[in-house]
């Protein structure tokens, strides 16, 4: 069965994004980028691939369109402590963001999604969630 083993985020500031993820999540720097198409960096938890791209033409930058209905809108990590890593998240400097979709069920890990959402660099929408999510099988 296919595994998500990347997720790619476009910036026009790979530094600071980078750094971001970097400070508030714990990825790794796993390499630099600099191709005809984009620069920027790839980090890893050791599972999944998070490219920052600063995309060097609008061919490179195309995806699904401009409302962004569609396309990457959010992406989630599952965490062991959920307090440690809110206050990580936020000494990044995330900014908290309270949500009506989160949904519990809590029967047992990795079969509701208890989540708690921020907003990092470029608005991109980072869920923690100390319980996993739907279809997750525990570490």
């Amino acid at each position: 069965m296919p595994r998500i083993k990347h997720i790619a985020i476009a910036t026009q500031d790979p530094e600071a994004t980078a750094k971001f993820y970097k400070d508030g999540l714990g990825l790794r720097e796993a390499g630099v980028v600099n191709s005809v198409a984009a620069e920027g960096y790839y980090l890893t938890d050791g599972y999944i691939n998070v490219a920052i791209l600063r995309f060097k033409d609008d061919d490179a930058a195309t995806t699904e369109g401009e409302a962004r209905y569609t396309g990457i809108h959010h992406f989630g990590f599952e965490v062991d402590s959920m307090d440690e890593a809110e206050q990580q998240i936020l000494s990044a400097g995330a900014i908290h963001r309270p949500s009506a979709i989160t949904t519990e069920n809590a029967q047992t890990p990795h079969h509701g999604n208890v989540e708690v959402k921020f907003v990092g660099p470029d608005g991109v929408t980072v869920d923690l969630s100390q319980a996993g999510w739907v279809g997750t099988a525990p570490d």
